[in-house]
């Protein structure tokens, strides 16, 4: 194999969802931190997780998940990932359209790969916002190109605002929208984003997503 054939071979490890305008990063949904605890509760987001049914279930694709969950320890990865995602021509990167951050070693890999790719726009939707905060508060930083949005962790209830972070929110209907969040307009686009690049937009404090009534399956 050439040298020049290499690095497309590791873009394969990228992810990519087909409402995203670009390519993502997706680890098991078992091994959410928070998202486990989640699901056990009726009302929670994670009771309705996406990423618990359809496609995320075929053997290959969770075989794969788990080989990212393991890969993240090897400190090659920084470099890995700088590579896939130059790679792949990305303008904007979603972290996780499966999975959650694992730790502090991860969150800080991350933010590594997007001080190395500044052309590039990042999000990073997540319920570990106590992970975050702890980050934050022994000075680290977040890259002006990563948009850390705090996940709500409950149904028609937005998260908390104390922190000052961009936020994410689901409502079942239309009427519970929070007051003042813009709502995700991908249901009357075809389901994609389309144009839409509010996920990314730090200047975007709440944005809130129609719940989708799935069965809990796979528990």
């Amino acid at each position: 194999m050439s040298r020049r054939k290499r690095p497309r071979r590791r873009t394969g490890f990228l992810s990519k969802p087909g409402k995203m305008p670009g390519p993502s990063y997706s680890l098991p949904a078992d091994n959410c931190r928070t998202g486990h605890r989640l699901r056990r509760s009726q009302h929670s987001v994670c009771a309705f997780c996406y990423a618990m049914r359809g496609r995320y279930r075929f053997p290959a694709v969770r075989r794969a998940m788990q080989r990212h969950l393991r890969t993240i320890r090897d400190p090659r990865w920084v470099d890995r990932m700088v590579q896939a995602i130059r790679n792949s021509g990305a303008e904007h990167f979603r972290w996780h359209d499966s999975g959650d951050l694992q730790n502090m070693r991860h969150l800080r890999k991350i933010i590594a790969v997007c001080n190395a790719l500044p052309e590039v726009k990042f999000w990073l939707p997540t319920k570990e916002h106590r992970l975050v905060e702890r980050y934050r508060r022994v000075g680290g930083e977040i890259p002006p190109n990563l948009c850390i949005r705090y996940s709500s962790h409950f149904v028609d209830r937005a998260p908390p605002s104390k922190f000052g972070m961009p936020m994410s929110s689901v409502s079942s209907s239309p009427e519970n929208t929070p007051a003042g969040a813009y709502r995700c307009s991908a249901e009357e686009n075809g389901n994609v984003c389309g144009r839409c690049r509010a996920c990314w937009d730090r200047r975007i404090t709440l944005i809130d997503f129609p719940l989708k009534w799935y069965p809990q399956r796979n528990r």
